[in-house]
């Protein structure tokens, strides 16, 4: 009875394949999913971006996208569609898109563009996402291997099922080389249509690429694993030969010419945040402030601070040791020590209760089955600060580290009138280039927490080794 529904739920997804036609290409196309189906999609999705990441505010910005958003979207091969464009508070450096034309694009990406141009070849990739259906395809793949799976798990086992699935996870894990390529196409057509250069694109990813490698190369120094970047414009290089020849090809389409430059782009993100939200608390030079908890942390000297939605990480040159912080809700009347005591399975020792900033705390060294570890509990309001500090490997002493873990837990108070003034956010301002300027010398003078003059060039298209010229305008942090 099983298989007769398997079989009869196949010929189904046949016939929805039959009828399904690609607005890109005009032919018929392997998707398991109606347009309805797609837009209803793309709507409930929608909510679950909005629910966890917040909106930029900022009406001008967000108007700028969509405008830009809106007429590349006239030229698209979906023109049905109502497109929505949205920028994200976010420090994350991306852009995504929908089901059904709704595309995302994060502050921390717009950072590094240099020009309306870079922004249109962004927001005319993600279009062509939608426009080729690509995320509709990639879940139709993944159905149908789904389906073969039960069918196959019928027939050998569980084991064989789970293969498949792996499969099927792997398939939908991002777009492919062909779609991204797709992609950047279509892209290109409908920058080109709108009277942009195409060479935009090929900029655009150079830019994303510089900061790959720039990632790259900080997760080498923390001793981290390296990251590479999924998602736009991922899976090919700027210099790639099928990507330079779509280009020619999109210039060629070329009727109109648009009229901007970098200035007019500078002028419109100038104030925008730079890196940390005033919602996620501030990093600035060797110190963590939050406006909302009402605290201030101070890292040791040469510490970077990584800052993440769920945790911040204080974490030594090399990347030998680390200090993660994390709060909770208070949810039992209880002191810090019989907190970390029922929190914990091994041994506390060389414990010791103390006030910090006027706040309950209790700190101690735990040894349980994956190591030594620095601990503390503090009890602010009705909040739950927890400390937790580990070397990279079993094998290093903690001992070594813990007097920096010790630093960093025994800075923790409330914030002053002068700290609140520094829980408010990095902004980009624009800046005319003086003759003698240099990236050494702007550094100094820069508020970014960490590596500021290599992050100066990301901002400016100069990575990793070029020079500012007298009278241009650029992008600063302060």
């Amino acid at each position: 009875m099983q298989f007769l529904k398997l079989l009869i739920s196949v010929s189904l997804l046949g016939f929805i394949i039959s009828c399904s036609v690609n607005p890109v290409t005009g032919e018929r196309d392997f998707v398991l999913m109606s347009e309805d189906a797609e837009l209803e999609m793309g709507r409930a999705y929608n909510s679950q971006v909005l629910q966890s990441y917040p909106v930029y505010d900022d009406s001008q910005i967000q108007n700028y996208v969509q405008s830009i958003g809106e007429s590349l979207a006239k030229t698209s091969h979906r023109t049905n569609l109502i497109y929505r464009f949205t920028v994200l508070d976010s420090p994350e450096v991306n852009a995504f898109a929908l089901p059904g034309g709704y595309i995302f694009i994060n502050r921390g990406l717009m950072a590094y563009l240099s020009n309306e141009e870079e922004l249109a070849a962004v927001l005319g990739h993600e279009i062509g996402h939608v426009t080729a259906r690509h995320s509709v395809r990639q879940i139709s793949q993944a159905q149908l291997l789904n389906i073969v799976s039960y069918a196959v798990a019928r027939k050998a086992g569980s084991a064989a099922g789970d293969l498949t699935n792996i499969a099927s996870g792997a398939l939908v894990a991002g777009y492919g080389r062909d779609m991204e390529l797709q992609a950047d196409s279509l892209g290109a057509e409908y920058m080109v249509k709108q009277g942009y250069s195409a060479s935009g694109m090929i900029n655009t990813i150079s830019t994303l690429k510089e900061h790959e490698i720039y990632s790259k190369e900080v997760s080498k120094r923390r001793g981290a694993s390296q990251q590479t970047y999924h998602g736009l414009f991922s899976s090919h290089p700027s210099n790639d030969d099928r990507l330079k020849e779509i280009i020619k090809e999109a210039d060629n389409l070329k009727q109109i010419t648009r009229s901007f430059n970098s200035e007019e782009y500078l002028k419109t993100i100038e104030g925008m945040v730079y890196g940390d939200s005033e919602a996620a608390g501030v990093r600035r030079e060797d110190g963590f402030y939050h406006k909302d908890l009402d605290i201030r942390l101070i890292s040791p000297r040469n510490w970077e601070i990584i800052n993440t939605p769920n945790s911040l990480f204080f974490i030594a040159k090399d990347g030998e040791a680390s200090l993660q912080v994390s709060v909770s809700d208070q949810v039992r009347k209880e002191t810090p020590k019989e907190y970390l005591e029922r929190l914990v399975s091994g041994d506390l020792y060389q414990s010791k209760a103390l006030l910090l900033g006027g706040y309950q705390t209790f700190s101690a060294l735990l040894e349980d089955s994956s190591g030594t570890a620095r601990v503390a509990i503090v009890f602010k309001d009705k909040s739950i600060f927890t400390f937790y500090g580990t070397t990279k490997q079993n094998g290093v002493d903690i001992n070594r580290f813990d007097s920096e873990f010790l630093a960093i837990i025994e800075s923790f108070r409330g914030l002053n009138s002068n700290e609140s003034k520094l829980a408010k956010p990095l902004r980009i301002k624009s800046y005319r280039v003086r003759k003698g300027d240099t990236y050494r010398l702007l550094a100094e003078k820069s508020s970014i927490p960490f590596d500021p003059e290599q992050r100066l060039r990301l901002l400016n298209g100069d990575y990793p080794s070029g020079n500012l010229k007298e009278g241009s305008l650029i992008k600063i942090v302060e």
